[in-house]
């Protein structure tokens, strides 16, 4: 018998999501691209998997199971070819080649996945197809989730103490939400709440 997702998961993969792409961001900004591209693709497979519970609730009041999630793999272009195919807006080729370079770089964590590759370090990407892509799909939500919804990071944001928070800043220099801010061009663009960040 295959585990139902239970579309109440939809949060958890939306905050899980938030937080790979903070992380995704804060590796970019330190010129971590090796570890901070795959951290971006974690970030979208998520996005995604939670669009496809999203949309297969809505329209055919199916729930997907574990498995069906699974399939997908972490094929982001197979996602968001998926994704495309359920929704009127059309995206340019730069998205589905961007999608494709992160799949890519999630390959390339081991040695034996090297060939040739070169890694050129756009934050301004990554910040506009995630922003862009979270905040449709939140549009989603139940009328009374939209307000955890906005919350970046929402209940994982929860875990961060004061006392952490100070930690983080001191050890850093910036807060998690500097980090998040810095270089963004993109995110004052949405409607996002970050006061628990």
């Amino acid at each position: 018998m295959n585990k139902k997702t239970s579309i109440d998961n939809r949060l958890a993969y939306l905050y899980l999501a938030d937080f790979d792409y903070l992380s995704a961001r804060i590796l970019l900004l330190f010129g971590l691209a090796h570890t901070g591209f795959p951290k971006a693709a974690e970030s979208f497979e998520k996005l995604f998997k939670l669009f496809l519970i999203l949309e297969a609730k809505i329209s055919r009041n199916e729930e997907l199971t574990v498995e069906d999630l699974k399939n997908y793999k972490h094929k982001l272009v197979t996602l968001f070819d998926e994704i495309k195919s359920k929704i009127p807006v059309k995206f340019d080729k730069s998205w589905r080649d961007y999608f494709l370079f992160l799949q890519e770089t999630y390959h390339k964590r081991y040695p034996e996945n090297w060939k040739s590759f070169k890694y050129e370090v756009d934050i301004s990407k990554l910040d506009l197809c995630y922003l862009y892509l979270r905040s449709n799909i939140t549009q989603n939500f139940p009328l009374e989730e939209q307000g955890k919804a906005k919350q970046f990071g929402g209940f994982i944001s929860n875990g961060y103490s004061e006392k952490i928070k100070v930690i983080i800043k001191r050890r850093t220099g910036k807060s998690l939400s500097e980090m998040l801010f810095q270089d963004n061009d993109h995110i004052k663009k949405y409607d996002l709440s970050f006061n628990k960040l």
